[in-house]
C-alpha cells in the first residue's frame, strides 16, 4: 500500500488535533482520497501531552487503509512541545520526509539538525501578525501543504475556510499563505541544513 504517514505530537491547546483534522478533511473532501485520523490526549486536555496521526492512501486504485495509525518512520512529523522534541529520533523520519516544529515553543531540538526540517515560530508569528495564537495552526497547515505536496492549495484553502470562524477567515487565509510561502522557500534549500562554518572548523 502507498501510504503517507503523518504524526503530530505536542501539548493540548497547541493545534495538534486541529492540524490532523484539517489534513484529513482536505484529503477526503477535496482530494477524493481515503484518509483516517486517530488521536489521544491526557486527562488534562489543555496543557497535557497529546498526539494525532493521519494516514492518507496515495494509491487511488487501493481505496482502503488496513491499519489506522501512522507507522514509523513517518513521512511528516509535527513537533509542538519541547518534551516531544526530546523523544524524536532520526530513525523516526523517512529520508524523503520532513519535520516541522514550532521554534517559538521549543528551545532545544537537537535531533532536528540531523533531519530534513523546518523551524517555524508559528505561535509567535500568529500573535504578532494576526493577534491570535490559535491562528498558528493555519501557518503550520500552509507550510505542511507546501512541503508535503499531498494536498493542493485549493483543497487546503477550501477546508480552512469551512473549519474556522467566519470572523477570522481572512486572517486564517493570510496565515496559511504565509506558511505556504515559508514552505516553498525551505524546499529550495538543502534538505538537511548544513552546519555553520564555525561548527565545521571546530569539528575538524
Amino acid at each position: 500500500m502507498n501510504r503517507y504517514e503523518i504524526h503530530a505530537v505536542g501539548l493540548g491547546g497547541m493545534g495538534v488535533i486541529q492540524l490532523s483534522k484539517l489534513i484529513t478533511k482536505a484529503a477526503v473532501n477535496y482530494q477524493g482520497r481515503i484518509a483516517v485520523q486517530t488521536e489521544a490526549y491526557s486527562a488534562s486536555a489543555r496543557g497535557g501531552r497529546c498526539w494525532a496521526d493521519v494516514v492518507v492512501e496515495l494509491d487511488e486504485a487501493e481505496r482502503m487503509i488496513d491499519y489506522p495509525k501512522a507507522l514509523s518512520p513517518y513521512d511528516f512529523v509535527f513537533v509542538l512541545s519541547e518534551e516531544a522534541a526530546g523523544d524524536v529520533k532520526k530513525s523516526d523520519v523517512k529520508e524523503t520526509g520532513w519535520v516541522l516544529w514550532d521554534s517559538s515553543i521549543i528551545n532545544k531540538f537537537r535531533a532536528a539538525a540531523k533531519l530534513p526540517s523546518l523551524a517555524l515560530p508559528a505561535q509567535e508569528m500568529a500573535i504578532k501578525e494576526y493577534g491570535e495564537a490559535v491562528i498558528g495552526s493555519s501557518i503550520l497547515f500552509g507550510a505542511f501543504c507546501s512541503l508535503s505536496g499531498i494536498l493542493s492549495k485549493d483543497a487546503a484553502l477550501k477546508t480552512l475556510e469551512e473549519s474556522v470562524p467566519m470572523r477570522s477567515a481572512d486572517k486564517n487565509r493570510a496565515a496559511f499563505e504565509r506558511g505556504w510561502g515559508i514552505g516553498e522557500k525551505r524546499k529550495a534549500e538543502p534538505r538537511i541544513a548544513e552546519k555553520p562554518e564555525k561548527e565545521k572548523k571546530q569539528a575538524s
